[in-house]
């Protein structure tokens, strides 16, 4: 029966194998390595950078955007925050705004910065800067422009600013006063301008500002907490840069600052007035007016609304606008204007001058009662109060409008002209010496003086040639037949005559006096000749000579 195929068949014994069998081999045992050292490495790194991680973290302040016109200076990644010389920072990226007007800088701050960053905390560009505080930022030249913060002292957290384009004047919460400035024009001062109280700067102007609006520029100003006291309610500032040099009616006045203010202009004020009681301290915020030099802040506060008209017969040259009007050397009004336009037609083409007085420097009633002052001056004007133009200065020919009562003036009332009250005027100063002057050159002219002065020229020549007759005559041989009475009358009237000859004392003396009164006759017709070409020639002298041009031989 064949072999079931699924039956295993064992092996017998056969010649080919008659080996012993084989034991098995044991398993070695070795024992188990530690870490290898190649992850020593990876495993430092990792745990440096994991520490590096959490310290960066951990010393990570906030990140603060602040708002500049542009980024000069300023690089990304480079440039440091400062606070003091000290590093709280670092531009971490720098961007244009959506209007591309201005950039965004960010800035990564350290977390010491965070109680830093307050409301009224201010960052601005360190570089170089010249301006009226002085020359600043020369160090940024070796190492750089950076950022300086000027930490705040409110409570209120801020991470988002507005940078200064100029370093700030006064950091915050310096004690003193703050004040507000308002002039008409700048006049040369410029943020950094000290303010100078008797030669010692004891404040700055920290910003200025022109709104075209109103046309006006406000400063804003700072006084020193120790010099606070010294600002009160009443007091004036004034523009204290440059030279003031003021030519008026009263002469020239010339005053000038410090050397500071010459070069970067400067503000001053007005010392504590204590004759009227303590002054008033002056609030923080308070406004004030600044005056263009110290002539306009101590000009007496006049309020001239009562207007006149005056009417000049001669010129008018050296009135000027704002002129004052005064009554015996005290100002009581001002010239507003001087114009043919107030009164057109005038027969006579006199020169209209417009004035403006104050009713209470006149009579103790309110500035509005034109009525009761208006007849106070009618009845002064009945008494003899008269205009007149009087030269306040000889070398710069102002003049100013003088109300004066005039003795036996003709009579005169106030007289009503399209709408002017008109007051009487009179010719005064140079007009009338003028006047008189020529009136007494007149009467000299119609005296016979130059008749006379011929005239006795005449008789001494007669008297000189009956002296040379009687010489003759009684030296003649026939006088001895003349009777003896008339001899010696004859005699004596040969020394009479004498006396008259040429070689006498009184001829030489008459004729001495004749010369005088000759050459004084002579200047009198050249003054006189002199004054109708040129009538101020008495003050002014006569004319020199023109030199000649330049070059010419």
């Amino acid at each position: 029966m064949p072999d079931d195929p699924s039956t295993p068949t064992q092996p017998g014994p056969s010649a080919e194998n008659t080996e012993p069998d084989t034991p098995p081999v044991a398993p070695v045992t070795r024992p188990r390595r530690g870490l290898s050292p190649v992850w020593i490495i990876p495993i430092i790194a990792a745990l440096l950078g994991g520490w590096l991680a959490v310290k960066h973290f951990s010393e990570k302040g906030p990140e603060v955007t602040v708002q500049f016109e542009t980024a000069e200076g300023i690089i990304a990644g480079k440039t440091p925050v400062l606070c003091r010389n000290v590093n709280i920072g670092t531009v971490s990226k720098v961007e244009l705004t959506d209007d591309i007007k201005n950039v965004w800088v960010y800035l990564d701050m350290t977390r010491e910065a965070d109680k830093l960053l307050r409301s009224d905390t201010q960052i601005w560009v360190v570089k170089p800067r010249y301006g009226g505080s002085g020359i600043s930022g020369l160090g940024t030249i070796v190492s750089g422009s950076y950022l300086e913060l000027q930490p705040g002292v409110k409570k209120q957290p801020q991470h988002k600013f507005l940078g200064l384009e100029n370093p700030p004047v006064t950091p915050p919460g310096v004690p003193g006063l703050h004040v507000k400035l308002v002039a008409e024009a700048a006049g040369g001062v410029n943020p950094g301008s000290s303010i100078i109280y008797k030669g010692i700067s004891v404040g700055k102007i920290e910003s200025r500002h022109f709104y075209p609006e109103n046309g006006q520029v406000i400063f804003d100003a700072f006084i020193n907490g120790d010099y606070a006291k010294l600002v009160s309610k009443e007091t004036q500032f004034w523009n204290a840069s440059g030279i003031d040099l003021q030519v008026g009616a009263s002469g020239f006045a010339l005053r000038s600052g410090t050397l500071e203010t010459l070069i970067s202009g400067g503000v001053t004020f007005s010392e504590p007035d204590k004759d009227h009681g303590p002054p008033t301290a002056a609030k923080d915020g308070a406004s004030y007016t600044l005056f263009d030099s110290y002539a306009e802040a101590t000009r007496v506060k006049i309020n001239p609304t009562l207007p006149y008209l005056l009417l000049f017969a001669g010129s008018v040259r050296g009135l000027a606008s704002d002129a004052p009007v005064e009554f015996r050397g005290i100002r009581i009004g001002t010239v507003i204007g001087v114009s043919f336009r107030y009164l057109p037609d005038d027969a006579e083409h006199r020169v209209p001058v417009l004035i403006k007085l104050d009713p209470t420097l006149l009579i103790d009633l309110p500035a509005d009662d034109f009525k009761e002052t208006r007849t106070y001056i009618a009845k002064n004007v009945e008494k003899g109060l008269r205009a007149s133009l009087k030269t306040g200065n000889l070398l710069t020919g102002q003049l100013y409008v003088d109300l004066d009562f005039v003795k036996d003036a003709p009579p005169a009332t106030v007289a009503e002209l399209r709408g002017y009250h008109v007051l009487p005027t009179m010719s005064a100063g140079l007009d009338q010496l003028e006047e008189k002057l020529s009136a007494i050159l007149d009467k000299v002219k119609a005296l016979p003086l130059e008749a006379t002065v011929q005239n006795a020229n005449d008789l001494l020549a007669q008297f000189k040639g009956v002296a040379q007759h009687l010489d003759t005559l009684l030296a003649a041989k026939d006088t001895q037949a003349l009777p003896t009475e008339l001899r010696g009358d004859l005699a004596e009237l040969q020394k009479t005559l004498a006396g008259y000859n040429s070689k006498s004392d009184f001829y030489q003396g008459l004729s001495g006096t004749l010369r005088q009164l000759n050459d004084t006759l002579q200047s009198l017709r050249g003054l006189t000749e002199t004054l109708e070409r040129k009538p101020n020639s008495l003050i002014f002298g006569k004319p020199g000579p023109v030199p000649p041009p330049k070059g010419s031989q």
